[in-house]
């Protein structure tokens, strides 16, 4: 039973990892819709921090200036987001590269408000470690936009190909050495047995 609970198992992981591989493969050639995809999830993560930073409004204690500006940084956030998560879906002839330059500058907006907010609320009881990470992944994918704002679905996607290639791949391997020691093991387990049954 449990033998071939091992082999169901190793030859899902071998199915899985090939279709891993094939995928890989298939997004490598896939420039454009990943564009889409890519400027989609940096909406749902823009409209995600806007969420957060309008709940979280109420625990802040800032000055009304500063509250001011993590209102507005909200509110862009989210509208932007929104529309960041529509157009692409929506819209087949649109300037990417403007829309990501818009995205990029409203990242940066979003992390020097975040780092804002860390430094004014560094001596409270509030953890600033979210804030801090929103600001640091916000600018990192900011000039990642400014530098590459045209390689970038293309540097990504090609990235994204080439982990699920070699993932798909190394369940492969994996599941034809398991595959090997389990019959390595089997074989010497009959011989062992098959030694005890000859011993007089």
């Amino acid at each position: 039973m449990q033998d071939s609970f091992l082999k169901r198992h190793l030859m899902l992981s071998t199915l899985f990892g090939a279709l891993l591989t094939i995928l890989g493969i298939f997004l490598m050639f896939q420039q454009d819709s990943f564009i889409r995809i890519f400027i989609s999830i940096l909406g749902m993560f823009l409209a995600g921090s806007g969420l957060a930073s309008l709940f979280s409004l109420k625990r802040y204690n800032l000055g009304k200036r500063t509250k001011t500006a993590t209102l507005i940084k909200a509110l862009i956030s989210l509208g932007l987001g929104l529309v960041a998560v529509i157009v692409p879906l929506a819209a087949a002839d649109v300037s990417w590269k403007i829309l990501l330059y818009v995205i990029a500058v409203e990242l940066v907006f979003s992390a020097v408000i975040s780092f804002l907010d860390a430094l004014l609320l560094r001596k409270s009881d509030i953890a600033i470690s979210g804030l801090l990470s929103e600001g640091v992944f916000s600018l990192i994918v900011a000039v990642l936009l400014f530098v590459f704002p045209e390689q970038i679905g293309s540097m990504l996607i090609k990235l994204f190909g080439v982990v699920l290639i070699a993932t798909g791949l190394g369940m492969i391997l994996w599941s034809y050495r398991i595959r090997k020691i389990n019959r390595q093991f089997s074989t010497r387990t009959i011989e062992a047995e098959a030694v005890v049954v000859d011993e007089p």
